[in-house]
């Protein structure tokens, strides 16, 4: 009999399709160069085309198996040439340093600031000192301000204008628009709109029709008027009759239709018992979920605009929120402690808050009676932000937010103090972002999107001319609000200045004693206090919260504000035309995730602009066009699980009301015993905390899941910096857990098929933990198991419940309902089936390492070749250590003779899995100890010594067996490496291979030294994948800034400063992400191939989703990508981006000094080199001799040691004994990188040393050497360079195309 591989292996087309797309050769053979100049200040710009090398010369030899035919009944597949394009590269000029601040100049990190300030001033009414602002930033920064002041900057100060109260200042608004051309900007379709808006709202006509020709003159038309997103619809029907004053014709528009009333629809399902706190009321999270959800049963409106109104009750209810908790301080005074609290804490601080503000207004005018003029300086920083929202909001946000911060604030009964204070400033600027898009609404841009939704929904827009006009027209439309974030310094003094008010005003009753007396009485205590204390060795501030109101938090924790984009869609996400325009219909979203790295989103702007993400938009709509819905059987399931509040299949049960532990005998007496006790009810309590969110979590799943029972759902994704794609909605998604995704199925059906009806009992295999034997084995499982399966669809809760003892239990039920349908059905190959099926890679990030580098042996581990059987990476791991074990007992190894036999599977995979993506020993070692401690046998005090011992074994099995990966990871860590330490050219000087003198900021720092060459390592690792996406590496080391608050002076890492890279996270984290951007760019490619075969595609990364009729098609495409993604010599093509992108870079490296008549070996240098006798030369002389002895005199008085000044005077060292480190730079300050993992590493192989000082380009002598004389050390520059690539094995990845278990 022949097995289900064979069978499928035998069906599949025989075209020729390796010689047509295997080998695509690229036309590009030479590196082309487009730069191009733009203003000071601004970014310099450029893209190189990189030649696509094919492997197709490398094994010219090779030839696949020709495949035969297929009948693949729904579908038919015929691969095409898929020749990727050419890399295109974009440069833009790499992040300086800090610049010392100019005399009347503001410095670069106070910019964000005074503009954040000067919008804070618009928004509230202060014109005149946002201009007066606005002049400062252009006579003391004028370079700064030809980029930062841009139209949308000047179109906020003519809005300003026409909104002021209590009447439009016309004139100083026309004033202002006049003189932009003094400013180099030139009005935009906004600017005028914004005019034309205010003048017919004030009806001057005559003044607006003035205006609407000026914009014609300007070349903008009425019909572009009248879709700008800034005109609301009584704007548009004025601007009608203005244009009808001009043109009688050009003002007919059709008629809008009335929207009728919405009627509402009832659900068949039951409701959820909701998740209720101490009092039996439903948790306030879960009420304004459901009433989002309302918007799900308004069945009279169109999919569309219910969609509209969910986001729009989405966001609605976050403000809701903060009503809820305003409105309902008041309540329950008497019966509720903490809402007592809340209530008076809540009408002192507003009070408090007005005071303030009128101080801040007296500031504005001068009539300050404060003392402390510091102060008064604050006010006039942080005074606007505190106007941009009522007191009353202030309020609940600032009370809020502390006590949502206590105990998870990184502070026992307390928090940070930066922490707080800028999560509280931060807070205030959401809410404040809200509020105002609530305010914007347009039809015409309604109706814009729509239409390209409409293009989207049918598949036009998958064309790329049709997508291209459509993104041209979004981006004129697209609205041009200018919204500046408000830099870190900024939040700290609102959150500052809002915590010290309520620190003064909040009070607690604590009953007490008067000893004077002798009466009991009730003290008003300060709730919360600031204080310092120490943590990781480092004094830091605190707010410490008072004790009572901790307890009261344990009982009656505070619910978070739902975040607006919780939930999924209804009809399909708007599509990625750029890469700020997508998702969610009305929703700002950014294609990708980024934080601390506004370096990344240059790129993406740039890369847009240069059209090169295309693939990348094309390949994140498929994923967002995928339709779902939930499955309603296990829905009902899940609803009779949930209700009978007890722990059923990963659902927590309903929290049982905790009580104190009882006191022991001893409390009073003994301090240990006190301890003790009021750890374990610390505890207690906390384990109740994480329950009840894990309680509320499933909560928000059913309601959702309910909601969408009758609905179509849809997932809008972006992508993290790596280029990985994940759902935008994080609640309830097909990433999710069991529970989701069993929850969940396709939207549409499609007959099983032959096939179909296969690959459908070998996923319930799957599921069942059956995975690891052959495809026929899996489907003789589930037949095998047809009387348990039936009994699981049929009695799910009363039955066997054999599906509970799957991993993913839920998952399990949905499949045995479905293969039970199919059964029952009478024809399973005609059953309509919507259960998605999943083919997952075998350690997906090895199978890229083993196509990267031809490792033959490596990628039979991963199955890229054929094979009768699936192999498992993870067993043959274990085997191999096994093996390893064997040999070390029988020679007396004692760690050896314990562990013999005791290797499993399970002990190994987690460490194999993420040795790829670079775990370090250390993290190895603790997933080794934690499975080790769950094994039988292993004695508990030797753990930590087994632990470690078995990491080495594992690490040397993975590098036997994978050794082209182990050399491909070790090449791109040294290159991450060498990057990392580069500073441009132009920093260094060719005289002296110093750093420039005019850029040591602190005079007294040696120019040679450690520190005055990290200050210029500003160079992240940058690449692009084989989509053209280019990735940033974010890894900085923050600068730290003192910012000056009224609570105190706080220390806070600023992203927006320039700062230099972390050299050891840039090294460490590239092969892991470098790997993942491939994992990454292959799931986009094989989204867009098959949504060109027909098939519906979900991912969940390196698991790929499909019907059970579509797997074999499906797998086809996974290969045909996967081979046409490695046919690019990928590797190579990276090494030429590093070389053409830091081509103009130069490394520090150490070399030693020969003795005169010593040989010059690689990484040594001649004693007489002309380098050295040019360096001598230089600090020989009488002018940098006196300059050396001045700056050591000076150094002396302040006990400052400068470096050695002269190379005489250098301190001999034996080379032998230089430490080994790879990032020390030797001479200079000693300080190590931040997070060095250098201790990392134990016994090391000393022919591996010297291989890695020998790259890095230093000399070590063997141990049995001996040396007559020592050596001296010469610190220069080399232009930068990169190892030689790991020579490739004889693995042709051609061969994934024979494999059937390449995913399975």
């Amino acid at each position: 009999m022949l097995s289900v591989a064979s069978t499928l292996r035998g069906n599949r087309a025989a075209t020729a399709r390796l010689a047509s797309f295997r080998c695509p050769t690229s036309q590009h053979s030479a590196l082309s160069l487009v730069r191009t100049t733009l203003r000071p200040r601004s970014r310099f710009q450029s893209t190189v085309a990189v030649e696509e090398s094919s492997l197709a010369s490398s094994h010219p030899s090779h030839a696949a198996a020709p495949r035969t035919g297929a009948d693949f009944g729904l579908h038919s597949y015929s691969p095409k040439a898929s020749i990727l394009e050419p890399i295109q590269i974009v440069r833009l000029p790499e992040m300086r340093p800090s610049e010392p601040r100019e005399a009347g100049k503001f410095a670069e990190h106070q910019l964000p600031e005074q503009m954040a300030v000067m919008y804070a001033c618009l928004s509230t009414g202060e014109m005149e000192r946002a201009r007066r602002i606005l002049q400062q930033l252009y006579k003391s920064n004028p370079e700064d301000m030809l980029v930062l002041g841009d139209i949308r900057m000047h179109n906020s100060f003519l809005e300003a204008y026409m909104n002021a109260q209590p009447s439009p200042r016309t004139k100083e608004a026309l004033k202002w628009f006049e003189s932009l051309s003094k400013y180099e900007v030139k009005p935009d379709l906004t600017s005028f709109a914004i005019l034309i808006k205010g003048f017919t709202r004030m009806d001057s006509m005559h003044t607006a029709k003035v205006m609407v020709m000026e914009m014609q003159k300007a070349g903008f038309t009425v019909d572009e008027l009248r879709e700008c997103p800034d005109l609301q619809a009584e704007d548009v029907t004025k601007l009608n009759s203005v244009v009808n004053m001009m043109n009688p014709a050009a003002a007919r528009l059709p008629a809008l239709a009335p929207v009728p009333e919405s009627v509402r629809k009832v659900s068949e399902f039951a409701e959820v018992n909701p998740v209720q706190n101490k009092n039996n009321e439903t948790v306030v999270g879960v009420q304004l979920m459901r009433s989002t959800l309302d918007a799900l049963a308004m069945k009279d409106l169109s999919e569309y605009e219910r969609q509209l109104q969910l986001e729009e009750r989405s966001y609605q209810s976050a403000l809701d929120k903060l009503e809820h908790d305003r409105t309902t301080m008041p309540d329950q005074v008497n019966t509720r402690p903490l809402k007592s609290y809340l209530w008076k804490w809540h009408q002192a601080l507003k009070a408090s808050i007005k005071v303030e503000l009128r101080r801040v207004e007296n500031v504005l005018e001068k009539k300050s009676t404060s003392k402390d003029a510091q102060l008064d300086k604050d006010r006039l920083i942080y005074g606007p932000f505190l106007k941009m929202l009522s007191p009353d909001k202030l309020s609940v946000i600032t009370i809020l937010e502390l006590l949502r911060l206590s105990n998870n604030g990184g502070i026992v009964e307390g928090m940070k103090s930066a922490r707080a204070l800028i999560s509280i400033g931060k807070a205030i600027e959401s809410e404040y972002n809200a509020e105002q898009m609530t305010k914007k609404s347009n039809r015409a841009l309604f109706d814009q999107r729509y239409n390209v939704h409409e293009l989207y929904g049918n598949g036009r827009l998958f064309n790329m001319a049709v997508r291209k006009a459509a993104t041209k027209r979004t981006e004129s439309m697209h609205p041009t609000d200018w919204t500046p974030v408000w830099p870190e310094s900024t939040r700290a003094k609102v959150g500052s200045v809002l915590t010290t008010l309520l620190m003064d005003c909040a009070k607690v009753q604590i009953p007490s004693f008067d000893p004077e007396t002798g009466k009991d009485i009730v003290e008003e205590i300060p709730a919360f206090y600031h204080a310092y204390q120490y943590s990781k060795g480092q004094r830091i501030g605190v707010i410490k919260v008072h004790n009572h109101i901790t307890e009261i938090l344990s009982r009656e924790p505070v619910s978070e504000i739902i975040h607006p984009r919780l939930l999924p869609m209804v009809v399909h996400p708007r599509p990625w035309l750029t890469y700020d325009n997508g998702g969610y219909l009305n929703a700002q979203s950014t294609i990708m995730r980024i934080r601390h790295c506004p370096q990344q989103l240059d790129y993406l702007r740039k890369a847009h602009e240069e059209g090169l993400l295309f693939r990348v938009y094309n390949g994140l709509d498929v994923l967002g066009r995928t339709r779902w819905a939930v499955n309603k059987k296990v829905l009902g399931t899940v609803l009779e699980a949930w209700n009978s509040g007890k722990a059923f299949a990963k659902i927590p049960a309903a929290a049982a009301d905790i009580e104190d532990l009882p006191k022991p005998d001893d409390f009073e007496t003994s301090t240990k015993a006190k301890a003790k006790w009021i750890a374990e009810n610390r505890r207690i309590k906390l384990d109740a905390k994480n329950h009840h969110s894990l309680r509320c979590d499933v909560n928000y799943k059913v309601e959702i899941a309910r909601a969408f029972a009758d609905d179509p759902m849809y997932f809008p994704h972006n992508l993290d910096f790596r280029g990985r794609a994940y759902p935008i909605p994080p609640l309830f998604n097909h990433l999710g857990n069991d529970l989701c995704r069993g929850l969940l199925l396709f939207g549409e059906a499609k007959p099983l098929g032959a096939k179909g009806f296969t690959w459908l009992k070998i996923h319930l295999a799957n599921l069942a933990g059956f995975d690891k034997h052959s495809l026929s084995a899996r489907a003789q499982f589930t037949m095998d198991h047809l009387e348990d399966i039936l009994d699981s669809a049929d009695k799910p809760m009363e039955g066997r419940r054999w599906w509970l003892k799957a991993e993913d239990p839920w998952q399990c039920l949905a499949t045995c309902i479905e293969v039970a349908d199919a059964i029952r059905s009478g024809d399973p190959e005609t059953f309509m089936s919507r259960m998605p099926v999943h083919q997952d890679g075998t350690c997906n990030g090895l199978q890229h390492y083993a196509a990267l580098g031809g490792d033959i042996a490596g990628a039979r581990q991963v199955n890229l070749v054929p094979s009768d059987a699936p192999q498992d990476v993870y067993s043959g791991v274990a085997k191999a250590v096994e093996s390893m074990l064997e040999t070390q007992a029988a020679e007396g190894v004692e760690s050896a003779q314990i562990l013999v036999g005791k290797v499993t599977r399970k002990i190994v995979k987690q460490t194999v899995m993420t040795n790829v993506y670079g775990v370090t020993f250390v993290g190895a070692r603790a997933q080794i100890e934690n499975r080790l401690k769950e094994t039988a046998g292993i004695p508990e005090d030797k753990v930590k010594q087994l632990s470690t011992y078995l990491t080495q074994q594992v690490f040397a099995s993975i590098g036997e067996m994978f050794t082209g990966a182990r050399a491909i990871q070790d090449w791109l860590a040294e290159s991450a490496r060498r990057i990392a330490k580069s500073v441009p050219r132009s920093v260094v000087d060719p005289e002296t291979d110093e750093i420039q003198e005019s850029l040591v900021n602190n005079k007294r720092k040696k120019k040679t030294s450690k520190q005055a060459i990290a200050d210029q390592q500003m160079t992240s690792v940058i690449w692009t994948t084989p989509l053209n996406l280019p990735i940033v590496q974010p890894y900085r080391k923050m600068e730290h800034k003192q910012v000056r608050t009224n609570l105190q002076s706080l220390t806070i890492k600023d992203p927006s400063q320039a700062s230099p890279v972390n050299v050891q996270k840039q090294r460490t984290a590239f092969p892991p992400n470098f790997i993942h951007s491939l994992d990454a760019t292959h799931m986009l490619m094989s989204a867009t191939g098959c949504v060109e075969a027909g098939l519906t595609f979900a991912s969940v990364h390196d698991s790929y989703w499909t019907h059970a009729c579509d797997v074999e098609i499906m797998n086809e495409v996974l290969r045909d990508q996967f081979i046409a993604l490695h046919s690019n010599n990928i590797m190579k093509n990276l090494e030429r981006e590093f070389m053409e992108r830091y081509k103009d870079y130069v490394y520090p490296v150490t070399l030693v000094v020969a003795n005169p008549g010593e040989p010059v070996r690689e990484g040594m240098i001649a004693w007489d080199d002309e380098r050295l006798r040019r360096k001598n030369a230089k600090l020989e002389s009488p002018k940098s001799r006196a300059a050396a002895a001045a700056a050591a005199a000076a150094a002396a008085e302040d006990g400052f040691v400068a470096d050695p000044a002269a190379p005489k005077d250098e301190p001999f060292i034996n080379p032998a004994k230089v430490k080994n480190d790879a990032n020390v730079f030797h001479f200079g300050d000693e300080d190590d990188d931040e997070h060095d993992l250098s201790s990392v590493v134990i016994e090391e192989d000393e022919a591996e040393l010297q291989a890695e000082a020998k790259a890095l380009g230093k000399a070590l002598r063997g141990k049995g050497s001996k040396r007559k004389a020592v050596n001296k050390l010469f610190h220069s520059w080399d232009p930068i360079s990169f190892p030689p690539l790991p020579d490739r094995g004889d693995f042709d990845v051609r061969r994934v195309a024979e494999s059937d278990y390449f995913f399975s």
